[in-house]
């Protein structure tokens, strides 16, 4: 049942940095989701998804100790680092001749990344802001990519959610919604992403997020300084392109450079 592959990989990825690791029942995870966000739309042999994801600040340490991390756009590298990663994953399982495809939450694709996430047992998306909330980790949690296998060659895949236990924002103040300043949380798991873009262009938080940092879950988990602002200027780039404003305002759609 390829057990000891499976506990290798595992092992591989945690050394990368990529501490979090999960499996998802293919058709089950299906049962939930729209046509257009089913796994097997994309992948009909798939049976089976390896969920990958990073909590804390483990993954920035393990990169910074490998790349030199002085440039305005070592988020983007960080990002590539892990993708690397999560690819070194497939090819391990293609090595074993397992049918496997990758995919990352930055490749454009309509995969729900935080559900699977919280399917594979990673946490709770919350109902007041739609972070993904990890018991230990809180808010600073992501998921870097998902291996798509056929079949379920590691045996029947058990349900791993913690949501019905987990349940973080249940009598919680809610300081996440109050800290942002241009109210871009409703406190129903809905954001105003335009407004936030917006908000983001012109004042200090371009380089913060208020509403995340609020979060009491996982507070001592919380990126570094530096970490934080890379990732966040990275974040604010892809929305300036996807919603057109700054250098993109007058820039046609089909001339941005792809998200």
């Amino acid at each position: 049942m390829h057990a000891s592959l499976l506990a290798d990989v595992r092992c591989g990825a945690a050394e990368a940095g990529l501490n979090l690791f999960g499996m998802v029942d293919a058709e089950r995870f299906d049962a939930s989701q729209t046509k257009e966000r089913r796994i097997r739309a994309m992948a009909p042999g798939c049976g089976t998804v390896l969920v990958l994801g990073s909590g804390g600040r483990q993954l920035w340490q393990r990169f910074a100790r490998s790349w030199i991390v002085l440039s305005r756009d070592c988020a983007a590298e960080l990002d590539r680092y892990a993708i690397e990663q999560v690819g070194g994953v497939e090819a391990r399982l293609q090595a074993a001749s397992l049918p496997a495809r990758a995919v990352a939450p930055a490749g454009g694709t309509r995969l729900p990344f935080e559900q699977l996430g919280e399917a594979a047992g990673f946490g709770t998306i919350s109902p007041v802001t739609g972070h993904l909330l990890h018991p230990e980790f809180g808010p600073w949690v992501r998921v870097r990519g998902v291996v798509l296998v056929d079949g379920r060659p590691f045996g029947p895949v058990a349900d791993a959610s913690i949501a019905d236990r987990f349940q973080p924002c249940c009598g919680c103040s809610r300081p996440c919604v109050a800290a942002c300043p241009a109210g871009v949380h409703d406190g129903l798991g809905r954001q105003d992403l335009a407004r936030c873009a917006a908000q983001r262009h012109v004042e200090s938080c371009a380089a913060h997020c208020r509403s995340r940092s609020a979060c009491p879950v996982g507070s001592e988990h919380r990126d570094g300084e530096h970490e934080h602002a890379h990732r966040h200027a990275q974040s604010l780039e892809a929305m300036r392109r996807g919603l057109g404003i700054g250098r993109f305002r007058w820039l046609p759609v089909r001339w941005r450079p792809p998200t």
